[in-house]
């Protein structure tokens, strides 16, 4: 698909490694350079063979490598490229105007700029740990390299929508990708909420504001049970055999919340009685988007991935054969990991003097998506120039506008989910609506829906019906499971996918305790789609063709699982839990500090940064047993013991802030407050004020005309006249709001 198109990837971390794997994998020629000077810790073997597949190590000069390549994925610390002799803003401006994709832990500039990082340091800087485990206990890190995934699908999102813009008006462009602000936007609506009320969240274990929406005890493991929506429980509360479940109060979603404990002792017998797989399978029937927690092994044989064929073989180093993920979506003529072709190199295209425009200027987006991650995916691509209408159905509102109907227009996350976007109703059962949706779609470049397979065809809105009406017309379409398959017809959430994909599995304190959610997949699936749009559009760019992506989400919630699967000795090896610990630094932890629910993560990664933390910590830190790696993991236990009474009384910003000036990577566990006071975000002007609320910005920085913020989620229906001057039902006007008039999913 990207045949022609050189990437240079200067390698050092995930991220980098992760961006260039996906233009890799979809057929760009990319070959690596190693700093001479490494500033970060190298892959892990396991995270090499899975994140370098498909690449090459070039011979050539920095400067010659960089002098033929249309995108560079530059992954060095900052400074090193200009340390090289290679000035950034020279290098995009002449001979093949490349694409400079620059992503570092912090950014280009501001106060953290140098900081050293590990994983859980980003985790715990970008606010994700502060959500992970239980409210009672330290804050956990994700197992899955979570923030590094996350930058590495937007430095392809970043990289993908600057060389769409190139071939549009020949720009080079230079990007600035934080690994901290890449991670954040797991947290968007965390972030928009507390600027609206100003309430910190604590951990809540799997909790959600909903009920019932996490995992319970049954006979053979944990299941995830999710109630909406509530046409299809109350179809499946009679198994339970408690009538007062479909009774008042319990009969309602206020009702349930307020009697959570209640609502909950009465369900518990009952699951306890049944199998995961039971569980599962009867809920799904039921329209419910239930699920369970797998293992790897577990995983590795389900029968949706065999059916699809989803998994590859692959041999390391020592001819092993390894078992990875494949492709992250799917195309008619996608083409993921294809045997090499010949390349040859694209000519740069005509340059433009004309004033630069967003990178996505020009393209319109039907979006009809609902609840997170469609429309996260949507809504990154609004903030960067696309006309995005979202196309919403009165009598079934979007979760995310609320179960309330006199709040439908009021809610925080919604106005920051659905910024950038206009909103139509319509009811495409209705032939003059659907007719209405036909006449729109003749002029738009790209329709992306999350419905279960099959929906849009009933509508009407299917791929052939669409490119019938523009034949280059892209269409994305993410489900739950995929378009085929056993699971198929499958629903899903965030909560199902994380548990079914074995993501949960790997989260928890020490092996044998309780897994927990992470609470990251429905946006990271957003980036996925995002993701997908771009390589459809790229791919149109260079041959005219139209697309039909096919997303599961329960594949790219294991695709983020790539390093961990790579290191299994075989498909029936489930990896031990770890907590806050890492399997070769030590320590590794996440310490208590002053005050209620603060804390500080720590990673010492060599026998020097040892020696520069004991320095800190004193003569309790200095016995000669803990001067080797491998005396500190032998003796893990007591060294945490050692690390927590010593940061117990002390401030964990200002105590970050001294370990940091000595190199080591100390990470805050950063709370929605915390980073809306951070000073390194207002460096770099990172939220943003728009109307009524504070947002938060955007996942990555162009030189020019990048990213803005033009609108807040729009109401219901508020542009039905711009599009609709005319219509027999007179849609032409705002829908009626009143309660009686609109339906929603949770009641």
């Amino acid at each position: 698909m990207f045949s022609g198109l050189r990437v240079l990837e200067l390698q050092q971390h995930l991220a980098g490694a992760l961006c260039g794997r996906l233009f890799a994998g979809w057929g760009a020629d990319v070959r690596t350079i190693l700093p001479a000077d490494p500033a970060f810790q190298p892959l892990s073997p396991e995270a090499s063979l899975w994140a370098n597949a498909g690449k090459q190590a070039t011979t050539d000069a920095l400067a010659d490598a960089c002098a033929t390549a249309d995108l560079i994925i530059d992954a060095w610390a900052p400074g090193a490229l200009e340390a090289a002799g290679i000035d950034p803003t020279a290098l995009v401006g002449n001979g093949r105007r490349p694409v400079l994709c620059r992503i570092t832990p912090f950014g280009q500039s501001g106060p953290w700029r140098d900081f050293a990082a590990e994983e859980i340091t980003l985790y715990a800087l970008a606010g994700l740990m502060n959500s992970t485990g239980d409210g009672h206990r330290a804050p956990l890190n994700a197992r899955p390299p979570l923030a590094s995934v996350s930058a590495g699908l937007y430095g392809f999102i970043a990289s993908a929508m600057a060389l769409h813009r190139r071939h549009r008006d020949g720009r080079g462009e230079c990007i600035d990708l934080s690994i901290q602000e890449a991670a954040m936007q797991n947290i968007e609506i965390i972030l928009a909420e507390y600027a609206h009320h100003g309430r910190v969240a604590r951990r809540n274990g799997d909790r959600h504001a909903m009920v019932p929406w996490r995992t319970y005890p049954c006979r053979d493991g944990e299941a995830t049970i999710i109630g909406g929506p509530i046409r299809n429980w109350r179809k499946i509360a009679p198994r339970f055999g408690e009538p007062a479940l479909l009774e008042p109060p319990l009969s309602t979603a206020a009702g349930r919340i307020e009697h959570r404990e209640r609502f909950e002792s009465l369900i518990r017998p009952w699951l306890a009685s049944q199998t995961r797989e039971d569980l599962f399978h009867l809920g799904q029937a039921n329209g419910l988007a239930w699920s369970y927690v797998a293992t790897l092994p577990e995983v590795l044989r389900d029968a949706q991935h065999q059916a699809r064929g989803y998994f590859q073989q692959h041999p390391d180093a020592n001819g092993h054969t390894r078992i990875l993920p494949g492709a992250p979506w799917r195309g008619q003529h996608l083409r993921w990991d294809a045997p090499p072709t010949q390349r040859t190199p694209t000519p740069p295209p005509a340059a433009t003097d004309a004033p630069a425009t967003p990178p996505l200027a020009g393209c319109r987006i039907l979006d009809f998506t609902h609840d997170w991650a469609g429309p996260h995916a949507a809504r990154v691509l609004g903030d960067f120039g696309a006309e995005v209408i979202k196309v919403e159905f009165h009598g079934r509102l979007d979760g995310m506008r609320g179960a309330y109907p006199e709040r439908v227009n009021g809610f925080p996350r919604f106005w920051q989910l659905h910024r950038n976007k206009q909103s139509i109703t319509l009811d495409l059962k209705h032939p003059d609506d659907r007719a209405l949706c036909h006449a729109l779609v003749r002029d738009t470049d790209v329709v992306l829906e999350n419905g279960r397979p099959g929906v849009m065809a009933r509508l009407g809105v299917d791929y052939d019906s669409l490119r019938a009406l523009k034949p280059d017309i892209i269409l994305a379409s993410l489900s739950a499971f995929g378009a085929t398959g056993p699971y198929q017809g499958y629903a899903g959430y965030g909560g199902t996918l994380e548990a079914i994909s074995g993501v949960q599995s790997l989260t928890a304190y020490a092996e044998g305790e309780t897994p927990y959610r992470v609470r990251e997949m429905d946006v990271i699936n957003g980036m996925f789609g995002a993701a997908a749009v771009m390589s459809a559009l790229l791919q149109r760019d260079a041959n005219g063709t139209g697309e039909h992506v096919d997303l599961s989400e329960n594949e790219t919630s294991i695709w983020t699982l790539g390093a961990i699967l790579a290191g299994l000795p075989d498909a029936q090896t489930q990896p031990a839990a770890l907590g806050n610990r890492h399997p070769q630094h030590a320590p590794q932890g996440c310490y208590p500090c002053e005050g209620e629910d603060r804390w500080l993560t720590l990673c010492i990664r060599d026998d020097a940064e040892w020696a520069r933390l004991a320095a800190h910590i004193g003569d309790d830190a200095l016995r000669p047993e803990w001067r080797t790696v491998e005396g500190r993991r032998a003796d893990h236990d007591a060294i945490d013991t050692v690390i927590a009474d010593w940061t117990r009384s002390q401030d964990t910003l200002a105590l970050m802030a001294s370990l940091q000036a000595d190199g080591l990577a100390a990470g805050t566990v950063m709370n929605a407050a915390d980073l809306h006071a951070s000073d390194h975000l207002a460096a770099r002007a990172w939220f943003i004020t728009h109307e009524k609320l504070t947002v938060p910005g955007f996942p990555f920085h162009f030189a020019s005309a990048g990213g803005t913020v033009r609108s807040l989620g729009p109401d219901l229906g508020q542009d039905n006249a711009r599009h609709f001057v005319q219509h027999p039902r007179g849609l032409a006007a705002q829908p009626d709001l009143s309660p009686d008039k609109l339906g929603t999913a949770y009641v």
